[in-house]
């Protein structure tokens, strides 16, 4: 039986939800502005991360020139070829910035930069160089053109190698995902300040662009080992083999521990120098019920992983795996939901606005995903290290 009859079902479910979940998030944009685009920023910032996070783990393995992932290679590369999609989704959010005072940021509300109205505010006016709607744009088309063009180039080179089996391919590639991986770390930074940190424009963290590359690792190897444990017991993806889980799991663990690090630097310095424009930020987040939100967050994006994943027995296990990075994936959008909503919200309105836009969202990610891995084989046949991957043990 070939993928596409084996997968059949679960793609009619998956384009049904995105349908069903996309059309109610669409009526909640109508009926409440803030809430439905709150909610459209959250996921769409989610799906845009798991995408470019695989293109960051191809171009990590690529060039640290790791044979262990190849089998994986695919999954990865079907997670860039999103970026166009999750592009579209990120830039939707632009109508939001013409939404007068329904407009989730505060920078963007009319009045707030003029001198002579009421709700002028000195300290973003301050920022009126960088804050301004032109060239706000102007920096979203081109970080996320940018990303696209490398995801192109690095999966063109990978499919090109399936027909030529030119070793050439693999070192044109490590060029490219060195350049990628260069550029990531800024524009993911910028696009950090921008999509998020700008929602309160007031506040500051040096360490947000890399708390975010954080969060995005993290949630992107649990993406990639969830994808890869399904595929396998659908029966089309035997190559992927528990040493492989074995890997995934140990950096999920490691990514994990990573993002709890620069939480607490960025938490400890900002409580430990006491200075009101930095713990605003903080103390929204501490009032108004969101507290229990706050360290939810923290114990499902480290506390749960860490201990759960500490046993190497476990890390071993296809299912135990999954369940984890399940938790994870869900960590992430919490982080997201609490990093985006408290700004405009002074308490939190969870309801069907948050599950349809989920469940929207989940189903195209499906959706698209298994488009994906019916366009090309699974397997990179012709990769120098493909061995390599098929042997690990």
């Amino acid at each position: 039986m070939s993928y596409i009859e084996k997968t059949a079902k679960t793609q009619v479910v998956a384009l049904v939800a995105a349908v069903a979940g996309l059309g109610g998030l669409a009526f909640a944009i109508f009926q409440n502005p803030k809430w439905g685009f709150t909610n459209l920023l959250v996921c769409a910032f989610f799906f845009v991360s798991l995408a470019a996070g695989g293109l960051v783990l191809l171009a990590l393995n690529t060039v640290a020139k790791a044979g262990w992932h190849t089998v994986l290679k695919r999954v990865f590369e079907s997670y860039a070829a999103l970026l166009p999609i999750g592009s579209l989704l990120i830039v939707l959010t632009l109508v939001n910035l013409l939404g007068g005072s329904n407009s989730i940021y505060e920078w963007a509300r009319p009045g707030i930069m003029d001198h002579h109205h009421a709700d002028y505010d000195h300290l973003i006016h301050e920022k009126v160089a960088y804050l301004n709607l032109p060239f706000y744009i102007l920096r979203m088309l081109l970080i996320l053109g940018v990303w696209s063009l490398f995801a192109f180039r690095l999966r063109r080179l990978s499919l090109e190698q399936d027909k030529d089996s030119l070793v050439v391919r693999t070192h044109q590639a490590v060029r490219w995902a060195t350049g990628f991986l260069v550029c990531f770390a800024i524009t993911f930074s910028f696009a950090s300040f921008d999509w998020i940190m700008s929602l309160e424009a007031h506040w500051f963290s040096t360490v947000f662009g890399m708390y975010n590359i954080a969060g995005l690792l993290s949630s992107s190897v649990a993406a990639v080992v969830l994808t890869c444990i399904l595929l396998n017991k659908a029966g089309v993806f035997p190559e992927f083999r528990i040493p492989h889980v074995h890997d995934l799991a140990k950096l999920m663990f490691a990514f994990c521990t990573f993002w709890a690090y620069l939480w607490f630097c960025q938490f400890m310095l900002i409580w430990y120098s006491n200075i009101p424009e930095e713990g605003l930020y903080f103390v929204r987040r501490w009032h108004g019920g969101w507290e229990p939100v706050f360290y939810l967050n923290f114990v499902l994006n480290w506390v749960l992983p860490f201990f759960l994943l500490l046993p190497r027995p476990l890390k071993r296990s296809p299912n135990y795996v999954a369940a984890v990075a399940l938790i994870v994936l869900f960590g992430r959008w919490v982080d997201l939901y609490l990093m985006v909503t408290p700004i405009n919200f002074s308490s939190p309105p969870v309801g069907w606005v948050e599950v349809s836009a989920v469940v929207g969202f989940a189903g195209l990610l499906v959706f698209c995903l298994q488009r994906r891995f019916q366009k090309v084989p699974l397997i990179p046949k012709n990769d120098p290290y493909l061995q390599e991957s098929l042997n690990l043990h």
